[in-house]
């Protein structure tokens, strides 16, 4: 049975207490968990499973969900051993569905996917922020796309699909789609169906670990480009996956009209560095010295020594986790370019240390 705090008799004393938003969020939260006067909470309507590591989460949210555009990203927050972790997940759905949904792919080494995947049912409820991002579609559209999707990076492009499907689109469009295997297509019927119905849209999967007959395999290629692309630079480029394959494609597609997304896994924050020892990091706001082997990014090397400054993608898009570095030299794992030795904000989740720092945390 549920219990309630001591409210006081007077009604001017009652009236008073629920001025605090969080006291209204709390008796809201015990009639409905998904009602709040100060926070977007949404409830798990549907789960369905995608392939062995991957599921989409249906989502009914409340009041104050203002809505999205295709190809943004949404902060999910959740709670693992009792502390409060947000991670940034693309939209899968478009904007008019009756639901919203997010397709969650599980990462090695991944907290809260792993956390989704394996926990996440009907009826829970998680909490969301504003959707952002700018991986959108422009006002004019162009007559002809080239979508490149790698790995989970196909989220926000279906949504993309999606939109221009409920637009009506008129023109072109080719999606290649780089994946391990066959068995590892994220979201495989929903774009077999967009392209059936639309007939604008032709797929092209290409298998990187796994070959299948009658299949492309291997990487992004200027070869691959050539064959499915043809006229290159008639076409507006959205590049959606890895580091590795969005820096090949902006070499291969250098003149083009691109907009980019970029998925840094959790795996992909390590480079393989010949260090010996370890730097010191001042925390100036915490009056706190810790020492980090400068293997990994920032974020998570502070992680492992139980410290949590705020975060949020943890691949380099949101800036939830900025900070200003007063003095030290620190590697941006995004693009590989090394920081001055000087003041500057970095972001703290695609960051590696080079020398001893001191962080405004």
């Amino acid at each position: 049975m549920k219990t309630f705090p001591f409210i006081y008799n007077e009604p001017k004393q009652f009236l008073s207490s629920l001025q605090g938003k969080q006291w209204a969020d709390f008796l809201l939260g015990e009639i409905n968990p998904r009602f709040s006067v100060t926070t977007i909470k949404a409830k798990v309507v549907a789960v369905r499973e995608e392939t062995a590591d991957a599921k989409t989460i249906v989502l009914k949210p409340n009041w104050l969900w203002k809505g999205f555009r295709s190809g943004q990203h949404v902060p999910v927050t959740v709670e693992i051993a009792g502390r409060r972790v947000t991670r940034f997940y693309s939209l899968s759905s478009r904007p008019n569905d009756k639901h919203l949904s997010i397709t969650v792919k599980r990462q090695k080494g991944g907290l809260v996917s792993n956390f989704i995947n394996t926990n996440i049912k009907k009826g829970d409820v998680l909490e969301l922020g504003e959707a952002t991002g700018e991986f959108v579609l422009p006002k004019t559209l162009p007559s002809k796309f080239l979508f490149l999707a790698g790995g989970s990076g196909i989220t926000p492009i279906h949504s993309i699909l999606k939109q221009l499907e409920a637009n009506q689109f008129k023109g072109k469009a080719t999606l290649l789609y780089f994946v391990r295997s066959f068995e590892d297509i994220i979201l495989h019927s929903s774009l077999e169906e967009i392209a059936k119905s639309t007939g604008w849209l032709e797929i092209k999967y290409i298998f990187s670990d796994v070959p299948k007959e009658g299949y492309d395999s291997g990487f992004l290629t200027k070869e691959i480009l050539q064959k499915y692309a043809e006229d290159l630079k008639s076409y507006s480029v959205y590049v959606c996956g890895p580091a590795p394959m969005q820096t090949k494609a902006l070499s291969l597609l250098e003149g083009n009209e691109i907009k980019s997304e970029l998925f840094l896994l959790p795996g992909q924050t390590s480079l393989k560095v010949k260090k010996t020892g370890t730097v010191d990091v001042f925390l100036s706001l915490s009056h706190k010295t810790i020492q980090v082997k400068g293997e990994r990014s920032l974020l998570e090397e502070l992680e492992d020594q139980g410290i949590y400054p705020q975060s949020g993608c943890r691949m380099g898009i949101c800036h939830t986790c900025v900070c200003k570095k007063a003095v030290g030299s620190v590697t941006d794992l995004s693009n590989g370019e090394v920081s001055e030795l000087g003041e500057e904000n970095i972001q703290i989740c695609v960051s590696r240390a080079e020398s001893n720092l001191e962080l405004e945390l």
